[in-house]
């Protein structure tokens, strides 16, 4: 991460002392939840009055690339806290830093993309992007010339300068053409991050890579027609993606009429073994809930959204990246919440219409920019933080309340746990339905000017 030198450099031995042990809690945190389920993922949540932290990556079956994915987050979280402690007496401003991850396959070959946004003062969040690519049958680390013919990269970076180009062209956007021929030149570094689909091989190009940061990434698709003779033969052989409306139940909500309800939330999802335990037990409880996804995180776990859609579950936005939306621009803003739109469509056939943003930050003009119902809680049962189901639970029955948005995360087991104990304890005095549910039986007009924290 670049840093001003400007920043009044802190060298106490206290400071060093605090990251050292950071990274050597954060390296065993990882490693330890490493074998808890099915498809491991640790995650780490953490508000300071000075900083917000949210992380989560991926297991792997390559320990080498485990182990450089542990190294690389490690880093990125060791510099951005060595910046916010750098920081700690010169401004007010609250940091952030987003660690993301998505995963791509194709034929032999799988893609882990991490993700990683800090926002430190300025006008804007900072972004980094590290891809490994690895052959599944092998576990060898590869890398865009594994795709290629042999004399193909030339070729390549050829039409990644055409369709760059043509890109600033029909935008109608003053370029630099030697800033682009250099960010498109046939050098590894230029090309770390790329995937294969039905429309052709998409290049993603980081800021400052062909052009200024406020032009901001620049993400190109080259068809498949074109690339005939540059990427090998068995990978333009993609099929093209239909989507299909998933099927959904609807349940009879006329035996919840005169009873109290309770709306069950689930932010940072979907995920393998948490999500599909809570999907397990919903029926026991005739309980419905709500789902508020992330988008990059929607394509790994796409079967357990589906599950939880043709269950008759509300599937909602949390954006795509988890960002402050504070901080964005507006273009940025809208991509947060359009790309998490389109990815969620592209697997259950149908667009969100409730919104949830990131720390319940919105105002009335990202209203107008996403155009979606706000969706918020009064309940938050601080699960994150205690990652104990008893406490958890204990959470929910003292504050629940006929029309509560109950605030959870199913990126965590014992979060779910707690949710169905507390479901046990109240499932003589209170209906658990979803948002869409509770709307329904209380016959709510919803306004998307507003923000809701209950019905």
């Amino acid at each position: 991460m670049k840093r001003s030198k400007k920043l009044r450099l802190k060298t106490s031995v206290r400071n060093v002392l605090v990251v050292v042990l950071i990274m050597i809690i954060f390296i065993s945190f990882g490693i330890s939840k490493l074998r808890d389920s099915k498809k491991f993922e640790a995650h780490e949540i953490v508000e300071e009055d000075n900083y917000t932290l949210k992380i989560d990556y991926p297991r792997v079956e390559n320990k080498d690339l485990e182990q450089k994915i542990l190294t690389y987050i490690g880093n990125q979280k060791e510099a951005f806290l060595k910046t916010v402690y750098e920081l700690e007496d010169v401004t007010e401003t609250k940091s952030d830093l987003s660690i993301t991850y998505t995963e791509d396959s194709w034929l032999d070959c799988r893609a882990v993309h991490i993700n990683v946004y800090y926002y430190t003062g300025g006008a804007h969040y900072n972004k980094e992007t590290k891809s490994y690519y690895f052959n599944t049958k092998n576990g060898k680390l590869v890398d865009i010339t594994y795709f290629l013919e042999e004399d193909g990269f030339k070729k390549l970076a050829n039409l990644a300068y055409y369709y760059v180009v043509k890109y600033y062209k029909e935008n109608d956007l003053v370029y630099d053409e030697e800033w682009i021929k250099e960010g498109t030149s046939s050098k590894l570094e230029n090309y770390s991050y790329f995937s294969i689909d039905e429309k052709g091989l998409n290049i993603l190009f980081t800021y400052y890579q062909v052009g200024p940061h406020c032009d901001g990434e620049k993400s190109i698709t080259i068809p498949l027609k074109e690339l005939k003779g540059i990427v090998k033969e068995k990978y333009l052989t993609t099929e093209e993606q239909v989507i299909e409306v998933v099927k959904r139940e609807k349940r009879d909500l006329s035996k919840f009429a005169g009873k109290k309800l309770l709306a069950f939330t689930f932010d940072d999802g979907p995920s393998d073994v948490p999500t599909n335990k809570l999907l397990d037990n919903l029926d026991k409880y005739d309980a419905r809930v709500s789902f508020f996804v992330l988008g990059s995180r929607v394509n790994t776990y796409k079967d357990t959204l589906k599950r939880a859609y043709e269950m008759g579950n509300t599937i909602a936005s949390h954006t795509y990246s988890h960002l402050n939306l504070y901080q964005l621009s507006d273009y940025d803003v809208i991509g947060e919440i359009n790309r998490t739109n389109d990815a969620i469509e592209s697997i259950i056939g149908v667009k969100p219409e409730f919104l949830r943003v990131p720390y319940g930050n919105t105002n009335a003009h990202i209203k107008e920019l996403g155009n979606m119902i706000t969706v918020l809680w009064d309940v938050d049962t601080e699960d994150w933080r205690y990652k104990n189901a008893n406490t958890v639970k204990d959470n929910i029955i003292k504050h629940a309340h006929d029309g509560a948005i109950i605030l959870l995360h199913d990126i965590y087991t014992t979060s779910v746990e707690g949710a169905v104990l507390a479901m046990e304890e109240l499932k003589d005095e209170y209906a658990f339905v979803s948002i869409e549910e509770m709307i329904e039986l209380k016959k709510i007009n919803l306004d998307k000017t507003k923000t809701y924290f209950n019905f």
